[in-house]
């Protein structure tokens, strides 16, 4: 957001600043807070190109994947939408 979080307090609660505060998360971390179920985590996260493997930990680049989140599920779904109207 580069300096206008302000515009969204309101919209920011304690779990969303917590969450800001980690640069990489487990695919758990991100199934609980995106919502999302296993299988599209793991797509989505490699499609982004945003998958570090530590060993046997794998771990996603929050910055990375919020980015490709960004930029690519609203085009998705407003294709979709303009499909099925």
């Amino acid at each position: 957001m580069h300096g206008k979080v302000w515009m969204f307090s309101n919209l920011i609660d304690d779990e969303d600043i917590e969450f800001m505060q980690h640069e990489f998360i487990s695919y758990k971390q991100a199934m609980d807070y995106y919502e999302f179920g296993y299988k599209p985590i793991v797509r989505l996260s490699h499609k982004a190109g945003a998958v570090y493997k530590i060993g046997k930990k794998v771990l996603i680049k929050r910055s990375t994947f919020e980015k490709y989140l960004r930029e690519n599920v609203r085009r998705e779904k407003e294709e979709w939408e303009r499909l099925f109207q």
